[in-house]
C-alpha cells in the first residue's frame, strides 16, 4: 500500500471542528476568519463560477449574478495560504496549499473533505503548487514531484519524485497530451507516458532542459496546441519541435505566468514586478498580438469562462480580473491586507485595526458587522486619504465622543470621526507632536491614546526629542505637553476610574524592561506627589517581568498588566505598590493582548493561542489554539484583542487575519425593539444556523410565515441570542421564501421584529 494511503482522507462533519479537535466549554458560539483576498494564486471556471485560491483563503465569484462567497478555515479550509485549484468532472471544487493540506468542497452539499497525507508526509517543503483533474485521477503537483489520487477509491495511487532530473523537482504545471503526461518543473520540462509500467523510475521520463532548448531551466506552465507543445518560462516562450524546443523570438527575455489555450489562439501570460500582459499567439509563425497590459500588478494565471469569451486573469493585488476594453477587477469585500496589528471596538460595534509599520503598513481598515456584506469593510490608505500620509499605521485608540486615533510609525496620527477621517497631526500641526529622533525632526511615531473621565485626550508621542512623551489634548483643541522620568518608549495607555494613565512599554518585536509608568497629575496615587505625579513599577514591586506588553481596565476598575513572563492586576490603583498579586495560570506566558468581557473575565492572547481566566485570574476557564479549534483560529501568535459588548463578539487580531468568536458571556439588551439575524439570505439545508441577535434574557422567538403560520418556536438559547436552523416544529427543511422573526419577552412587554430571506439549495 503506498504510504500516503492510511492517512489519505478526513470527512468534515457538519461540525468541522470535531473531527479535529474539540472547543473550549465557553464556546457557544461561531468563529469567523476575516483575510486579505486580493492576493489571487490560482483560478478555476465552471460555466457559472470563478474560483480563486488566495493568500487568505478560497472565493466564488458568479458572473451573472455578481454575487460572491468565501471560504477561510473557519469555513472548512484546512489552509488560508492558497497555491492552487481546479474543479473536477463531478463539480467538486479541490484546493491546494503552501503547507501541503489538500481540500475538496462539494458546492451542492456545502461539505468539505480534508486530505492530509502530503501535509503530514516526511517532506520539508511540500506545496502543493498546481492540480489537474482527468477522468478518475487528480495529479497534484507539489515541490517534491507529482502525486496521483485515485478519486472513485479515495486512495493515493503513486508519487512521481524524480521525473528524469536526477533530484525533486518543483512541478508548477501539469497536462495530460494525447496519453501522455507533461510537467513545466523548477528543473524544466519532463514527459512520460502514462502507460509507462513504472512512472516511478526516472527512466520512463524524458527531461527536457536549457539544453534542450528551452529559454529557462524554470518553467511556469506547458500547453498544447495544435498537437505542439508550447512551454512557458522564466525567460521566454519555446515550442516543441521532434525532440527539442524552440524559442519563440517574440517573448524572448519575458517571463511567462501562464498559457490559455483558446480555438483559435493562445492567451500568453507575461510580466515582471510590477506589471503584466495578455497576448494572443496564433502559432509559430503568426505574428502575437497584445490584447492588452496592465502596469499596476503582477499576475500570476488565466483562466477561459465556459461558453464565453471571457479571459480571466488571476492578480496578485486586487482579486481576478477581465479586459472589456478597461480593466475591471472583482474582489470580495474584505480587508486591505491580513496583518492586524492592533484592534479595537467603538460604542457602535464598528471594529477598527490597524495594519503594521515598516513598509509593511497597509493603512488601516473598520468592519461593521451591520452593514450590508458587500460594504462592510472600508480600507483607509494614502491613495484614498491623502491627509495620512504614509499607509504605516499600526495602533487604533479609542477616542472621545465616539472618535477614533490611528497612530502611524513616523508620520503622526489621525483622528477619525463618523467615518471620515478628520485631522492629521504631526510635528507642523496645531497642536505639534514631536520627532521621535533627533536626526529627523518631523519623523513623528505615536504609542497609543487614551482618554479620561473628562474628556481629555492622552497621547504617548514615542521617545519625543524634547523630552514631552505626554500630549494631553483638551477638547479645546489646547495641549498641556507632560515630560517622563524615563526614555518615553511608552507603547500604549490605559486609564483608569481615578484618572492614573499606566504606560506599556514593549511589543512584540521591541522589548526594553523599562518597568510600568504611571501617571496622575492630581498627586492622588500614594508615592506620586514628590514626583509630579509619576510612578513606576518593576519586577522588583512584583510584576512577573519589567517588560509589559499589554494593559486592560476590568469592570471593577482594577489595572490588569501582561508581560511577557505572565500577568498581575493593581487591584488597588491608588496604592498600586502594595497591591500588585501574581497570577498562577498565566506565569511565564508572553501576555501580549488582554481583553474583559461582560463578566469580567480576562481574554488573554498569546504567542501561544488565546486563554480565558475567570475575574481574578486565578483560574484556566478555557484555551484557544489552531489545532485545538480545528483551525479555525487564525494564528496562534496573538497580538490584539478587542470585545463588541453589545453582540458579546470577541476579535483577534494578527498577521495572518482576523479571528471572531461568538461567547456566552455577554450583555444582554434590555430592549428587544431592534434585532438582528444572519446570515441574510440564509441558505438552508445548512451546517450552520441563522444567529438572532439583540434579545432579552428571557426572550421567546417565533419563525412566521408571510401569511401568518407559525414555523417554529424556541427561547433564546443565552446571552442575548438565539439559533435557529431553518427547520419547521417538526424537523423539515423549510422552502424558500421571505419569514418573520418574532421575538418577545416573557412578561410579553418588549418586541421585536426582523426579516429573513431563506434560500433552499
Amino acid at each position: 500500500m503506498n504510504r500516503y494511503r492510511a492517512l489519505a482522507w478526513f470527512v468534515m462533519a457538519a461540525v468541522p471542528a470535531l473531527v479535529r479537535g474539540q472547543q473550549a466549554p465557553l464556546d457557544l458560539g461561531r468563529w469567523h476568519n476575516f483575510t486579505d483576498m486580493k492576493t489571487v494564486r490560482a483560478i478555476a471556471s465552471t460555466t457559472d463560477s470563478i474560483w480563486a485560491a488566495t493568500s487568505g483563503g478560497l472565493f466564488l465569484f458568479n458572473p451573472s449574478s455578481g454575487l460572491y462567497s468565501k471560504f477561510t478555515n473557519s469555513e472548512g479550509v484546512s489552509s488560508n495560504d492558497l497555491t492552487a485549484v481546479t474543479v473536477d468532472g463531478t463539480g467538486k471544487v479541490w484546493i491546494g496549499a503552501s503547507d501541503g493540506s489538500l481540500d475538496v468542497y462539494t458546492p451542492s452539499g456545502g461539505t468539505w473533505t480534508i486530505v492530509t497525507a502530503i501535509q503530514e508526509s516526511d517532506h520539508v517543503q511540500k506545496a502543493i503548487r498546481s492540480l489537474l483533474a482527468r477522468g478518475d485521477s487528480l495529479f497534484i503537483g507539489t515541490d517534491f514531484g507529482i502525486t496521483v489520487l485515485q478519486l472513485s477509491k479515495r486512495e493515493f495511487k503513486d508519487t512521481y519524485a524524480n521525473l528524469g532530473f536526477g533530484t525533486f523537482a518543483g512541478v508548477n504545471d501539469i497536462k495530460v497530451v494525447n496519453n501522455r503526461i507533461w510537467a513545466a518543473t523548477d528543473l524544466g520540462v519532463s514527459s512520460a507516458p502514462l502507460g509507462a509500467p513504472n512512472l516511478s523510475a526516472p527512466t520512463s521520463w524524458s527531461a527536457f532542459t536549457t539544453a534542450s532548448g528551452l529559454p529557462s531551466a524554470v518553467c511556469s506552465s506547458i500547453a498544447s496546441f495544435h498537437d505542439t507543445i508550447l512551454a512557458g518560462t522564466s525567460a521566454g516562450l519555446a515550442v516543441l519541435s521532434g525532440n527539442a524546443f524552440s524559442r519563440v523570438p517574440a517573448f524572448s527575455g519575458a517571463a511567462v505566468s501562464d498559457l490559455l489555450v483558446r480555438p483559435n489562439d493562445i492567451v500568453v501570460l507575461t510580466g515582471d514586478a510590477s506589471s503584466f500582459t495578455m497576448t494572443s499567439y496564433g502559432g509559430f509563425n503568426a505574428s502575437p498580438a497584445i490584447i492588452s497590459t496592465n502596469s499596476s500588478m503582477q499576475a500570476s494565471a488565466l483562466v477561459l469562462q465556459p461558453q464565453t469569451s471571457t479571459v480571466w486573469v488571476a492578480t496578485l493585488a486586487n482579486g481576478i480580473a477581465r479586459w472589456i476594453g478597461s480593466w475591471e477587477y472583482k474582489v470580495p469585500n474584505c480587508p486591505r491586507s491580513s496583518l492586524f496589528s492592533s484592534i479595537v471596538v467603538d460604542d457602535r460595534g464598528i471594529l477598527w485595526a490597524g495594519s503594521g509599520i515598516s513598509g509593511r503598513g497597509q493603512g488601516f481598515y473598520r468592519y461593521d458587522l451591520s452593514a450590508p456584506d458587500s460594504i462592510r469593510w472600508r480600507n483607509y490608505t494614502m491613495a484614498n486619504t491623502p491627509l495620512m500620509k504614509s499607509d504605516d499605521y499600526y495602533k487604533v485608540s479609542l477616542g472621545a465622543n465616539g472618535s477614533v486615533w490611528v497612530s502611524s510609525w513616523g508620520w503622526g496620527m489621525v483622528q477619525v470621526v463618523n467615518d471620515s477621517v478628520k485631522r492629521h497631526l504631526d510635528n507642523s500641526t496645531t497642536p505639534a507632536l514631536a520627532g521621535s529622533v533627533p536626526q529627523a525632526p518631523t519623523y513623528v511615531v505615536i504609542g497609543g491614546v487614551g482618554v479620561d473621565s473628562q474628556g481629555n485626550t492622552w497621547i504617548a508621542d514615542r521617545t519625543a526629542v524634547d523630552g514631552n512623551h505626554v500630549v494631553e489634548l483638551k477638547s479645546d483643541n489646547t495641549a498641556v505637553y507632560r515630560t517622563s522620568p524615563s526614555d518615553g518608549k511608552f507603547t500604549n495607555i490605559a486609564v483608569d476610574r481615578n484618572d492614573t494613565k499606566w504606560f506599556a512599554n514593549s511589543e512584540p518585536s521591541d522589548k526594553p524592561a523599562n518597568g510600568l509608568f504611571y501617571f496622575n497629575e492630581s498627586l492622588t496615587v500614594k508615592g506620586t506627589a514628590a514626583n509630579g505625579g509619576w510612578g513606576l513599577m518593576t519586577s522588583s514591586d512584583g510584576l512577573p517581568s519589567s517588560i509589559v506588553l499589554s494593559l486592560a481596565v476590568d469592570l471593577n476598575g482594577d489595572v490588569i498588566v501582561g508581560t511577557d513572563l505572565g500577568i498581575a492586576i493593581v487591584s488597588d490603583p491608588l496604592n498600586p505598590i502594595v497591591s500588585l498579586l501574581q497570577r498562577v495560570p498565566l506565569r511565564g506566558q508572553s501576555i501580549q493582548a488582554i481583553a474583559v468581557d461582560a463578566v469580567n473575565n480576562k481574554w488573554v492572547g498569546t504567542k501561544e493561542g488565546v486563554i480565558v481566566v475567570n475575574p481574578d485570574a486565578t483560574a484556566v476557564l478555557g484555551q484557544y489554539t489552531v489545532l485545538s479549534t480545528g483551525g479555525k483560529l487564525v494564528d496562534d501568535d496573538i497580538r490584539s484583542i478587542a470585545y463588541d459588548q453589545k453582540r458579546g463578539i470577541m476579535y483577534f487580531g494578527t498577521i495572518k487575519g482576523l479571528s471572531s468568536l461568538e461567547v456566552a458571556s455577554i450583555q444582554t439588551s434590555r430592549s428587544i425593539a431592534s434585532i438582528e439575524v444572519g446570515p441574510n439570505p440564509f441558505l438552508v439545508p445548512s451546517t450552520t444556523s441563522l444567529t438572532i441577535r439583540g434579545l432579552s434574557a428571557d426572550a421567546s422567538v417565533k419563525i412566521i410565515t408571510t401569511s401568518g403560520a407559525l414555523i417554529a418556536q424556541f427561547k433564546a438559547q443565552g446571552g442575548g441570542r438565539a439559533f435557529w436552523d431553518g427547520r419547521d416544529s417538526e424537523g423539515r427543511v423549510v422552502p424558500s421564501g421571505v419569514y418573520f422573526v418574532v421575538a418577545s419577552s416573557d412578561t410579553g412587554d418588549q418586541a421585536g421584529t426582523a426579516k429573513v430571506a431563506v434560500v433552499r439549495r
